[in-house]
């Protein structure tokens, strides 16, 4: 990945959550991979029984919730990711674009915005900088909103709202979930047309892949899953395609792109915080994941997220990713 990456300051208090929210994480993630403290970190995460609130975008595939506790699932992930890739922005962004001077930079479905300003994260390293951030659903909390940053509401598929060429530097990851095979190719040009020329796309996805042991409840996990994004018209190892796809996008080079293996059964922070996140990822979307599984008792659905979040941290877990960075020509 070169030898050139922005500092990586990992803050774990997320400003939008409550302490006690903070702790079930931390606990959740920190939690030793002993018999003992696993079984208190799984009962920990335990989420009380509710109905989760899901998106009303009759267009879009996606298909986990937008709830609060969803949003600190996805801040959880953003820094898993980021002691997974050691940095924010690929090494060739920052040579190529000047941070420190200030550039337009746009995060397209921003979610609760932990890529740019959970605890100020990219604030912090480039504050001299302009930020935008969009989504389809608006969840971003006003009330520690930095003044740099402007949200709107807006759909990658059906047009951004945006004038062509407006940005230096567009940040896109984990569409994975939501978008379908052709739809792949208009978001990919949609983030181009708001890229100014000589300005640069990062895109970030993970490959779903099914382990080779069959024996586990990751596999079991991940089989209902491919079946589910068959059934969507979605690319569960979408990963791998993005440079291809930025390619044929035309008018575009390749910078950087960057493969990047995990394995939650490690015990490090990052495989601790993915198997956290991914486990609540399953309770999120356990409304779809469950049927295909053919769990559908929702005292069995709870147990099955505790045992796939052990099955993660002792047994069999791992998502590979991919990002890219194409240069707007």
């Amino acid at each position: 990945m070169g030898n050139r990456f922005t500092k990586c300051r990992i803050k774990l208090t997320f400003k939008n959550y409550s302490e006690q929210q903070q702790e079930v994480f931390d606990k959740a993630t920190m939690a030793e991979t002993d018999q003992a403290s696993m079984d208190d970190s799984t009962k920990n995460i335990t989420i009380p029984t509710t109905k989760r609130e899901f998106h009303d975008v009759q267009t879009s595939t996606y298909w986990l919730p937008k709830d609060d506790s969803e949003q600190m699932r996805l801040s959880a992930q953003h820094y898993a990711l980021k002691e997974v890739f050691k940095t924010n922005v690929l090494s060739s962004v920052i040579e190529m674009l000047d941070f420190d001077r200030g550039i337009d930079i746009l995060d397209v479905g921003c979610g609760p915005g932990a890529w740019i300003i959970v605890n100020t994260d990219m604030m912090d390293d480039y504050p001299n900088c302009r930020y935008q951030g969009c989504d389809m659903v608006d969840v971003i909390n006003r009330k520690t909103m930095p003044e740099q940053l402007r949200f709107c509401t807006g759909n990658v598929v059906e047009g951004l709202p945006y004038a062509d060429n407006t940005f230096d530097f567009v940040h896109m990851r984990l569409f994975v979930l939501a978008l379908r095979s052709d739809e792949w190719p208009k978001a990919i040009k949609e983030i181009l047309r708001v890229t100014k020329s000589g300005g640069i796309v990062q895109v970030l996805e993970p490959n779903l892949d099914l382990p080779k042991e069959t024996d586990n409840l990751f596999y079991k996990a991940n089989k209902a899953l491919h079946i589910i994004c068959q059934q969507r018209g979605q690319i569960p190892s979408v990963g791998r395609e993005l440079e291809r796809m930025l390619r044929e996008a035309g008018n575009t080079k390749i910078l950087e792109s960057v493969y990047i293996p995990t394995d939650t059964t490690t015990g490090t922070i990052a495989a601790k915080k993915l198997a956290w996140s991914w486990s609540e990822g399953a309770r999120g979307a356990m409304s779809v994941l469950g049927p295909a599984m053919g769990v559908t008792d929702e005292v069995e659905q709870q147990k099955f997220v505790k045992d796939f979040h052990k099955c993660m941290l002792t047994k069999c877990g791992f998502y590979n990713f991919n990002a890219v960075a194409a240069q707007k020509l």
